[in-house]
């Protein structure tokens, strides 16, 4: 018995109004353990029957919005769930994973996952209260942003505990990057998931559900509790217990040069350390805010209660806000990036893609490549300036002007202006805010992420400062942070494992043991379970995504990362850069995939039982 699963999935379509509630494919789901991995299968699934496959923004591309396995179980950090398609930003594989209490919500209403397929003719949103399931009018939503919608949307049906997605402006116009918001600033970020939504006229979900007993035995509480107690002491969990993430900001610019600057050009911000978690805390700080049945508490609430920026009480930037629009826009005023962070949030974009792109316009203009009658009037469009930032959001989210323009992402500006040299990201997707430059590994985690640039996949920023996971192989990495063989295999169990993560519903902050990890999801799942089992599954996950990427045109050659991502820089990077071809080389040696086409060799497609996606 899979106590982990509800054994349950509903599909949505919005052009007809049918929803249809159909059993969980039980053999999939100890496959790919639910999550990203799950929503690879169905996605998968949906598409063999296509000749040619739905475009992203088609109504016939699906909304995959999928738990995991541990999802809303009675452990710690199990809030996590997925929103997967094909990308708008990339036309690959896009995935956006999201805290807060949708995920278990979902699974306490009895449902793993939902598929939205169509278009409705006018706006709607979702409503799941247990199975009481209904489509219902946005039409007075629409164009209103995201407080705003997720508030309103509680009011109509009248339950002030139900858990709300949904998304603003930029959503509605397609912006390529646009984002699912719900409650306390947490977002389904990545790969324009929002405008997925949009493109179905879906305004938001609304989940409430009562039910959320699940048959553990009793071992399943004492093993977390065991977990738990193995990590709550650790470095990490403590900073971002007391500071959030932006507790590394400080450690990130001054120590390893972790935190791009100026579109990745620079490696020295003077007075960054106004970004940094200690100056929130002693300046705007006014409480925690977390997801469920999670102890450490990253969520930052803030409240600025005077001067230009004044806000009432709301959710404060994490460190990837404060990287992108600020040290990547020569920005070191914490009030705007605080209020530039609730603009993003309000109107619907990703933060990282957002802060990458307009950090790409400002470079493109202070280098003379856009003419004079492409640039907006009345803005100063330079790298410092606060207002240009404010006002390139409203532009960019609304569409307008040059807005429509950097609403395509940073590869389509850049190439528009001949240098996409110039822009951060890789298969289309902007890179998030750690640089290859101080931690090596993260070159060859950036190129072959399944989603294009992420951190998500593989995060070697963190291994390479100590964490490891010795009982799957993540660890004797090399000293030097900047030493590009020696990485290669650690981090490519890493990658495997991290697959785990996004699709069993845990937070990448909650790092017990693999093998703690494997007896957690065997409870779950009636199946014995064991460290190298994980490396096995994660190993399968990746390559199904990898395989359907090659099935949306994805190919080797962009495997590559941009010259601006490449500079030598002065500072703590000290003028190093990694060597990508050299780690590369090696990643296919070691995943047994062919360097040529891309995917996995025959032996291999036969190991991860994936013979028949193929």
């Amino acid at each position: 018995m899979m106590s982990g699963f509800r054994e349950k999935i509903l599909r949505i379509n919005l052009t007809t109004k049918k929803v249809i509630e159909e059993k969980l494919d039980l053999n999939a789901a100890q496959e790919f353990l639910g999550g990203s991995g799950l929503a690879a299968h169905y996605y998968w699934q949906y598409i063999k029957s296509y000749n040619e496959i739905p475009e992203p923004l088609s109504t016939e591309n699906p909304l995959i919005f999928m738990t995991g396995i541990l999802t809303g179980l009675p452990s710690y950090c199990t809030a996590r769930a997925n929103f997967c398609s094909r990308s708008p930003l990339t036309t690959y594989w896009g995935e956006a994973n999201i805290g807060g209490k949708i995920g278990p919500w979902l699974k306490f209403a009895g449902y793993d996952g939902i598929i939205i397929v169509g278009k409705s003719e006018n706006p709607v949103y979702i409503s799941i209260n247990d199975s009481n399931i209904e489509i219902r009018s946005a039409e007075e939503l629409w164009g209103k942003g995201t407080y705003d919608t997720l508030e309103r949307i509680r009011e109509e049906i009248g339950n002030k505990k139900a858990e709300v997605v949904c998304i603003g402006p930029a959503g509605e116009n397609l912006v390529k990057y646009s984002c699912i918001m719900t409650h306390g600033g947490r977002a389904a970020g990545r790969t324009g998931m929002g405008a997925i939504m949009g493109s179905k006229n879906l305004k938001g979900i609304a989940v409430y559900g009562t039910n959320n007993k699940f048959d553990l035995p009793d071992e399943f509480m004492l093993l977390s509790k065991d977990a738990y107690n193995s990590v709550k002491e650790d470095y990490a969990v403590e900073v971002f217990s007391e500071f959030g993430t932006s507790g590394y900001v400080d450690v990130a610019l001054d120590h390893y040069g972790d935190m791009p600057i100026r579109n990745w050009s620079k490696g020295i911000l003077e007075n960054g350390g106004n970004l940094s978690g200690v100056t929130m805390a002693e300046t705007i700080l006014t409480g925690k805010s977390t997801c469920y049945r999670c102890p450490i508490a990253c969520g930052r609430e803030i409240q600025i209660k005077k001067g230009k920026f004044k806000t009432n009480k709301t959710d404060g930037p994490e460190f990837e806000t404060l990287a992108s629009m600020g040290s990547n826009l020569g920005i070191t005023d914490l009030e705007a990036v605080v209020f530039a962070n609730i603009k993003a949030n309000d109107i619907g974009i990703d933060t990282i893609s957002t802060g990458a792109t307009i950090g790409v316009f400002f470079d493109l203009v202070e280098k003379g490549l856009i003419p004079k009658e492409d640039l907006p009037k009345n803005i100063q469009s330079k790298f410092g300036d606060v207002d240009s930032l404010l006002k390139l959001i409203e532009l960019i989210g609304n569409r307008e002007g040059i807005g429509d323009i950097l609403a395509e992402g940073s590869k389509s500006l850049a190439e528009k202006y001949n240098r996409l040299d110039l822009a951060p990201q890789v298969a289309g997707l902007e890179a998030p805010f750690h640089d290859p430059r101080a931690f090596s590994g993260l070159a060859v985690m950036y190129v072959t992420s399944p989603r294009g640039a992420c951190h998500l996949n593989g995060d070697a920023y963190f291994v390479q400062q100590g964490m490891i996971f010795p009982d799957i192989g993540v660890d004797n990495l090399p000293d030097d942070p900047s030493e590009n063989e020696g990485v290669v295999k650690p981090l490519v169990n890493l990658q495997s494992y991290r697959q785990i993560y996004n699709s069993t519903g845990i937070c990448q902050f909650f790092n017990p043991s693999a093998s703690k990890l494997a007896r957690l999801i065997s409870i779950a799942s009636g199946k014995n379970i064991s460290a190298k089992d994980l490396l096995l599954i994660g190993d399968r996950i990746f390559g199904l995504k990898r395989i359907l990427n090659m099935k949306l045109g994805w190919s080797p050659n962009l495997e590559f990362l941009p010259k601006v991502m490449l500079q030598k820089l002065e500072g703590p990077t000290n003028g190093k850069v990694p060597d990508v071809k050299v780690q590369l080389d090696l990643w296919y040696k070691y995943r047994n995939y062919n360097r040529k086409t891309g995917i996995p060799i025959k032996s291999e497609l036969k190991r991860l039982n994936l013979e028949n996606y193929l």
